[in-house]
């Protein structure tokens, strides 16, 4: 039995009403990203298709999608495999979410509303109680509810799909870099100040805060990759 499979077939849900070929591409998407299946190892699709009772076409066809998404890597005679998130992956990743971002906060400084300040208020005060509590992984949850309320309050809906899809690569690395009491306290400052920026409707301010904690965050990212690479070489 290969391990990763019975997490990949947890995560292939047919409740969602969605063509098969959509389904088998995200649930192979998020094992891939979450790093349930090792950097190297073999996707066998007969075998994948197999315990889903499906046909051996959505599993190839979301394969071909990935392989374009450079998740995935096809090797003749071996099959497809694992490709691993490079430093120069994350980079790119990062840079593409600082214009994004800094999009969505000045255009939800121009359409956020006072019923959504104040929901985000409170959002930030329950996640300093957690902090406080030790619940790192309820912070987590809730510095996800903030972004999700800022790209809503942006008015873009596209926009928030794209951020959602860009902070998937590095979700792992994030949660690991997020362990730090210092980290979770610095980013909800800056979540503070952020919220503040934009309900001042200061452009500057927003787009400086936004960069400096996205700089601050690749930082740890890259930090938490190099451990998890040294870990799995020894």
């Amino acid at each position: 039995m290969i391990n990763y499979m019975d997490e990949l077939i947890k995560n292939t849900n047919f409740s969602n009403n969605l063509p098969i070929r959509e389904i088998v591409y995200e649930s192979l998407r998020r094992t891939i990203i979450s790093g349930v299946i090792p950097v190297g190892e073999r996707i066998i699709e007969k075998e994948y298709a197999e315990r889903l009772n499906i046909s051996r076409t959505p599993v190839r066809e979301a394969l071909r999608r990935l392989e374009r998404e450079k998740l995935v890597e096809h090797f003749p005679k071996i099959g497809v495999v694992v490709k691993r998130i490079t430093k120069e992956d994350v980079i790119e990743i990062y840079k593409i979410r600082i214009n994004l971002e800094v999009l969505a906060a000045i255009n939800a400084m121009e359409s956020i509303t006072p019923g959504e300040i104040d929901e985000i208020k409170g959002l930030l005060d329950l996640t300093e109680v957690k902090n406080n509590e030790g619940k790192v992984e309820e912070v987590i949850r809730l510095f996800g509810e903030f972004n999700l309320e800022l790209y809503q309050a942006s008015g873009m809906k596209r926009l928030a799909v794209m951020i959602t899809k860009l902070n998937e690569y590095t979700q792992r690395f994030r949660n690991i870099s997020i362990s730090h009491n210092s980290r979770r306290e610095q980013a909800l400052k800056e979540h503070r100040q952020i919220l503040k920026a934009i309900v001042d409707k200061d452009e500057d301010e927003i787009k400086m805060v936004i960069k400096k904690h996205l700089k601050d965050s690749i930082k740890i990212v890259l930090l938490a990759m190099k451990d998890s690479s040294e870990k799995i070489e020894k």
